[in-house]
């Protein structure tokens, strides 16, 4: 997309705004590409089928009965049907990994599968983790190492498999073959290239470069490093991360040796396609399938995830569809918002039903600038606090690793406790106190939940995330405010500052906040002057959303500021501004950057010779 991508939401989020109640509705989601849809089959449910297994199951275990019959229809339905290809898709909050846990007991207990013929498969090892135990807890004893020896993540299983199984000697390894991380594949890099003098270019997508030579492709330095790189890594019997899918995935394809009997995937839609070929590779010829996910939570582009993957593994496994449509999560009003943010997109028509009844409005606040913002949620998160709300049961979500950073600093320093998370791999910071409020990204805040979540720094120019005028892939940044959004059990508040200090944000809410509907949204403006007490509280939520002040950037007062006149700034000196809309200004001042200003507060002024 091209840089008016953002100012196209926005001028279309403000005119649906505007738009009279009760008039059609003309819809953002046009402007998402569509790809081409998959016609999926459904899994056929037998009723009297299911009732028969799970009345099969209380003569071997009670107590899996017990927990199976507090399934919900569709979940039991997912459990106990005898497809031996299937994918379930999941609405958010609906019990995902719940079911695929309870699948793995089922096939165990009930059906004979032994453990260690069975791999359980996910995206992080916090995540392989919290499966062991919950499976654990389910068959109510200790598994052994024997037993979940093919429980983790992609890489873990891979690994496990080549130093276990698969004929690694013919790739020049040998069985007890290490893993190197990133810092040890940089090292072995530096090493190399100084050892043997190479000159290969700038290195900060020098692994990329390598990645795209391929084998035996290129000519000069950066082939002959490549060459290096494979003859040390023999050398020293060792992998990195992408040889463990890629070796795995080699030897599997002409190797005979026995395979697991079932493949459980959890978040099924973040498989990239090498992930999604190491199962398809993986699979015995008569071995089970089932899979979990959402394709509405496809968040990880940026990682090789594709918005398709859920369609992608399905087609590619043979797999029918069943579906998993109640939300138990977040309140009916949540889910509304989320919603509508989110859009129309490909695989996301699925059913979304929500099973809590409505809750307290979404609220979207205006701050002067991050200063104000975190003054405010470090009060605000006291006050939780004071109420009885555990600290771990709120969350701050931004969308910038810089921005998680800059707002944990401002709430330690304002004394709240918090847990800094690494914005990659969902990694808590080890001092960080055990009730502490997180502070994390939208990307690493996916899988978890909290009762009250504050999503920080929502301004244009950042979510949707613009990267060097150029705005990212935007349904996918739909989904990860989605995602943000969904994290909520009971309350969401969205903040947006006049005078942001991020790099590339305007001083303007994210035009995807525009989308929320009336009925699930109040509008704050925190820097306005005080105002008369308020009405008497009204009865319903929508009556308080009609009462709620319009947001600022909707409307657009008179402003002696015009598009491309010149002006000045104390501190930032001679600029242009680029537009006006609603209360701010924004204004560019070359290697500088944008920046923006409230009308009301504002410190420009008009440079010689140009007129207001």
């Amino acid at each position: 997309m091209t840089a008016p991508t953002w100012q196209r939401l926005q001028r279309e989020a403000r005119a649906e705004r505007r738009r009279p109640e009760g008039s059609a509705a003309a819809p953002m989601a046009a402007p998402i590409a569509r790809a081409v849809e998959v016609a999926l089959p459904a899994a056929v449910v037998d009723p009297a089928a299911i009732a028969a297994r799970l009345a099969a199951v209380a003569a071997v275990s009670p107590r899996l009965h017990a927990r199976l019959a507090a399934l919900d229809p569709m979940q039991q339905a997912a459990v106990l049907a005898d497809d031996r290809a299937a994918l379930v898709r999941a609405a958010v909050g609906s019990g995902k990994t719940t079911v695929l846990v309870h699948k793995a007991a089922y096939l165990h207990v009930a059906l004979g599968v032994p453990l260690a013929e069975l791999a359980i498969v996910t995206f992080t090892t916090k995540a392989a983790d919290e499966l062991r135990a919950r499976l654990d807890e389910l068959l109510g004893r200790s598994t052994t190492p024997a037993e979940r020896w093919l429980i983790g993540t992609f890489h873990a299983v891979a690994l496990a498999m080549l130093q276990r199984v698969l004929p690694v000697a013919e790739l020049g390894y040998r069985p007890d073959v290490a893993v190197l991380d990133e810092d040890g594949v940089a090292a072995l890099l530096d090493e190399l290239i100084a050892t043997h003098k190479l000159r290969v270019g700038q290195r900060r997508r020098l692994r990329e470069k390598l990645k795209a030579l391929g084998p035996g492709g290129g000519s000069g330095d950066l082939a002959r490093l490549a060459a290096l790189v494979g003859e040390a890594k023999r050398a020293r019997n060792a992998m990195d991360f992408d040889d463990l899918i890629d070796h795995a995935c080699a030897l599997l394809a002409t190797a005979d040796v026995r395979r697991p009997r079932w493949i459980l995937i959890d978040e099924l839609q973040d498989c990239e396609p090498r992930e999604l070929e190491l199962v398809r590779r993986l699979r015995a010829p008569d071995g089970g399938v089932f899979g979990v996910g959402d394709p509405r939570q496809a968040i990880y582009g940026w990682r090789g995830g594709v918005a398709d993957g859920f369609a992608r593994a399905a087609t590619a496994l043979g797999c029918v569809i069943h579906e998993l449509p109640a939300s138990y999560r977040s309140t009916a009003t949540i889910l509304d918002g989320a919603r509508a943010v989110l859009g129309a997109q490909p695989m996301s028509d699925g059913a979304l039903r929500a099973v809590r009844p409505p809750g307290a409005p979404i609220v979207v606040r205006r701050h002067h600038d991050p200063v104000a913002e975190a003054t405010y949620l470090a009060a605000r998160l006291a006050a939780l606090h004071a109420d009885g709300v555990p600290r771990a049961e709120v969350a701050v979500l931004c969308r910038l690793r810089a921005q998680v950073a800059a707002a944990a600093e401002a709430l330690a320093a304002a004394g709240v406790p918090c847990a800094v998370d690494d914005g990659a791999a969902g990694i808590v910071a080890a001092p960080a106190p055990a009730d502490a409020v997180r502070v994390l990204t939208l990307h690493a805040a996916k899988g978890l939940e909290f009762r009250h979540v504050f999503i920080a720094g929502a301004n244009l120019g950042v979510v949707p995330l613009v990267v060097r005028d150029m705005v990212e892939d935007e349904p996918e940044e739909r989904r990860l405010l989605f995602v943000g959004i969904t994290r909520a059990k009971d309350e969401v508040e969205i903040s947006y500052v006049a005078c942001p200090h991020q790099f590339g944000a305007l001083g303007a809410p994210s035009p995807l906040l525009y989308l929320l509907p009336a009925t699930v949204v109040a509008w704050h403006d925190a820097t306005a002057p005080a105002v008369p007490a308020p009405a008497p509280a009204p009865t319903s939520i929508a009556a308080s959303v009609d009462a709620a002040p319009t947001p600022a950037p909707a409307a657009e007062p008179a402003a002696p500021w015009h598009a491309g006149q010149a002006v000045r700034h104390p501190r930032y000196g001679a600029g242009v501004v680029v537009e006006v809309v609603g209360d701010t200004v924004a204004c560019a001042f070359g290697k500088l950057g944008a920046r923006t200003f409230p009308l009301a507060m504002c410190p420009l002024v008009a440079a010689a010779g140009a007129a207001p």
